[in-house]
């Protein structure tokens, strides 16, 4: 009899997880589709990935991933780069919950995730600061990012460029479309 209890309660959760994925689904296709302020929640891909290993980052630097959907990005500077201080802003609850069990599951503690407006960030206080944000993202909070980090700070665009900033360096990948911006 137990038996029945436990798959009946596997079922709903199937029914539960396979609501919310599709939710989540529909709103990324919506929200990357429209001209809206807001992030589509898109992961870095491998590829992406790949190009970055090959960014010289300084040893003991601290970091920022704005609108980091699981924070895929910051788990491969942690592991690549050895930072000493990594910090991810979100508004996506969902996205928080995902990326604390990815990090718990690649062993990661070390990474602070801040269910904030990526505009609560104390930018002044990052030696990088990583997007991976559509050119209307990027436009809508360009003048603030720049205008508020330090002068120093290296901006790590992933795939799209600033409106008003042209990048001090590119990275690209000849076997896919993939670019990486850097920005001072």
């Amino acid at each position: 009899m137990w038996y029945k209890a436990g798959l009946a309660f596997l079922i709903i959760f199937l029914i539960i997880a396979i609501i919310v994925t599709i939710y989540y689904f529909i709103y990324a296709i919506r929200i990357s589709l429209s001209k809206s302020k807001k992030a589509p929640y898109i992961s870095t891909f491998d590829r992406h990935l790949t190009i970055m290993k090959n960014l010289e980052i300084k040893p003991n630097a601290t970091m920022v991933d704005l609108g980091c959907w699981d924070g895929k990005a910051l788990r491969f500077f942690s592991k690549e780069h050895k930072l000493k201080l990594w910090e991810w802003y979100d508004i996506n609850l969902y996205a928080i919950l995902k990326g604390k069990r990815l990090n718990r599951h690649h062993h990661i503690t070390n990474i602070n995730l801040y269910k904030k407006n990526l505009f609560a960030a104390d930018l002044k206080k990052y030696d990088y600061i990583y997007v991976y944000l559509r050119d209307s993202q990027l436009a809508y909070i360009e003048d603030r990012v720049f205008e508020n980090k330090k002068k120093e700070t290296i901006i790590i665009s992933n795939s799209f460029q600033f409106s008003k900033h042209k990048p001090y360096k590119t990275y690209k990948n000849n076997k896919w479309f993939e670019t990486i911006f850097l920005y001072k």
